[in-house]
């Protein structure tokens, strides 16, 4: 049996990318290559045969290799970025938001669990089961445009990690600059609930959602 990546290899040219990255996509190639060819031998086609026409199905290794480069340059990985991570992911974060502030402006309460005197759990729970549906089509709209493994599952969440950031920012400066007269505890405490309930709970929700993409498909036997 032949070596799948170094056929290709001869064929591709130096990527100029850093090694491990390089036998990464020498990797990819060579499977996808290598799964092509034993569909072929299913149907009575000899493996080398078969490898030889997979090979020969790409016209243009020049161009092949273009874009690949294109892809792990920097302004191409930012493209790449934009289109299977930050495209769904905010899309899905203000339709997120806008869902919630309809439930709002329609009169939904939220079921409230109280853990003290002072401090109480609002969840709003349609809210909270329509974030599954919401993390499958991000998931769904990242594997679309070609987003692989990680990606599928940060699509939803970015958002929310970015939201997060900037409220403790904003919850660091109020505690500590403005509100001095309110007592560390009750500070702390206040915080850990609106983490639970604004960041962690969407995003097991969210979550739950692209589990579905994240499974591989299973080798044919």
């Amino acid at each position: 049996m032949p070596d799948n990546r170094q056929l290709i290899k001869e064929r591709l040219g130096e990527l100029g990318l850093r090694p491990r990255r390089e036998e990464e996509i020498l990797r990819e190639l060579g499977n996808y290559l290598e799964d092509s060819a034993e569909e072929l031998a299913v149907r009575g086609v000899p493996y080398d045969a078969a490898i030889r026409e997979g090979l020969d199905s790409v016209s243009d290794w020049a161009s092949l290799r273009r874009e690949i480069v294109l892809v792990e340059t920097e302004e191409g990985t930012m493209n790449y970025r934009t289109r299977v991570l930050w495209l769904p992911g905010v899309c899905i974060f203000l339709f997120n938001v806008g869902f919630l502030a309809a439930l709002q402006i329609a009169g939904l309460q939220p079921r409230i669990y109280w853990l003290s005197k002072e401090l109480f759990i609002p969840i709003y729970i349609p809210w909270l089961l329509m974030l599954p549906v919401l993390g499958a089509i991000a998931a769904f709209w990242s594997k679309r445009a070609g987003g692989k493994g990680a990606h599928l599952l940060l699509a939803p969440l970015a958002p929310l990690i970015i939201f997060l950031g900037a409220f403790l920012a904003m919850f660091f400066t109020l505690a500590f600059v403005i509100d001095r007269h309110v007592p560390l505890s009750l500070k702390i405490e206040g915080l850990l609930i609106y983490i639970l309930v604004w960041v962690l709970l969407p995003s097991c929700a969210l979550g739950l959602g692209a589990v579905p993409f994240l499974k591989r498909p299973q080798p044919q036997s």
